[in-house]
């Protein structure tokens, strides 16, 4: 049996019509793992039924349960005995752990997600059956309160993560879809969320390559995913915010450290690309001619470029060309690279007083302290 399959752009027009529908029907996405299911349920999905009720996000409640290490008694409540008036001994369950979070938000509305449903046991599962029936919404005989709903995660079997088959009786009770990647949309949550765009540029260029693995290997050893790329961005970013990096050239230890995120093979596509960047101009181009050096149409090699003149600047004069050229970069990437090379100038002595330093301070003198401290965390 398969599971209908979409796509994050498609789940957010669905989202409106499933958050109208009379019918309850919790949403359950499945898919390879770090394809980013359970974030797009804790942002996206979270924003758009806080917009569907007209409320502020803050006022819509969010309960994550990770349940696929849990037993089914610490889920539905202990039962235990209890002694009558009578003397009869009767068993009372306590009240579930989940519905005491609820009432702890003070909170009308809510998103109960289940992460991790496929990866629960059997028994789990049964427990859960009647949160997930719309016509119940009960655990251990507890309502869901009206105005909160219900979601799910999981992986598919095939990507060897303790994953199951979701228990047949359920898959009538919920909306389950398999949830496939798409590069370009994860390109555009990358880019507006500060991911390096060197390691953007590699995963859209080579992702027919099977960049990005598509199932779990059968060796042991990480392997490359969205999420796990995000991870390696972060060393790759923090390597070339130092001066060891020449804006060419990424190091064996570098490429070890980002293969302990995505793999051996991935770092390898990564360093090459990087190494392979022959649009870029090179750090004494851009200091013989700043405004006639190439500017490549990737954000990645304008990065790459922006490195090499910034990291070979050696004196005031060679600051001042890698200023001029990076004014002629994007916007965003301006006030980052501008910004590190002040404190380069700052660090050497340097004193930048062109017209064009003086332009970039002006304009972005509001820009530069954030980009500073968002440099030093």
């Amino acid at each position: 049996m398969s599971h209908i399959t979409t796509n994050i752009a498609q789940l957010e027009q669905m989202a409106p019509v499933i958050l109208n529908s009379a019918q309850r029907k919790p949403l359950v996405l499945v898919g390879m793992v770090g394809i980013a299911k359970t974030q797009w349920i804790k942002s996206t999905y979270h924003d758009l039924y806080a917009e569907h009720l007209g409320l502020s996000t803050d006022r819509v409640g969010f309960i994550q349960e990770r349940v696929a290490n849990r037993d089914s008694a610490e889920i539905a409540g202990v039962a235990l005995p209890v002694k009558t008036d009578d003397g009869d001994v009767l068993t009372k369950f306590t009240k579930p752990p989940l519905i005491t979070k609820i009432e702890e938000t003070g909170l009308e509305h809510g998103i109960i997600l289940f992460d991790e449903m496929l990866q629960a046991p059997a028994d789990v599962q049964k427990v859960l059956a009647d949160v997930l029936d719309p016509d119940e919404r009960t655990l251990a005989g507890w309502a869901i309160p009206e105005g909160w709903i219900v979601a799910a995660t999981g992986n598919r079997v095939a990507d060897k993560s303790g994953a199951s088959r979701l228990l047949s009786h359920l898959l009538n009770r919920c909306r389950v879809f398999e949830l496939e990647f798409n590069v370009n949309q994860w390109a555009d949550w990358a880019r507006s969320n500060d991911v390096n765009p060197l390691a953007i540029d590699c995963a859209v260029t080579y992702h027919g390559e099977d960049f990005f693995a598509t199932s779990v290997p059968t060796e042991d050893g990480p392997f490359c995913t969205p999420r796990s790329l995000v991870h390696a961005a972060s060393d790759l970013t923090a390597f070339m915010d130092t001066d060891a990096f020449d804006g060419t050239y990424i190091p064996s230890h570098i490429e070890a450290l980002v293969a302990s995120s995505i793999g051996q093979r991935a770092a390898g596509m990564l360093s090459r690309h990087i190494a392979m960047a022959d649009e870029v101009p090179q750090a004494e181009d851009i200091f013989a001619g700043p405004n006639d050096a190439n500017v490549p149409d990737s954000t990645g090699y304008q990065l790459l470029a922006a490195n090499r003149a910034i990291n070979g600047a050696e004196t005031a004069n060679m600051g001042e060309a890698a200023l001029q050229y990076i004014v002629r970069l994007r916007p965003d990437l301006q006030v980052s690279l501008g910004t590190k090379l002040l404190r380069a100038s700052a660090k050497n002595g340097w004193v930048l007083t062109s017209d064009v330093a003086t332009a970039f301070i002006q304009k972005f003198h509001d820009l530069i302290p954030l980009a500073e401290a968002a440099n030093w965390r």
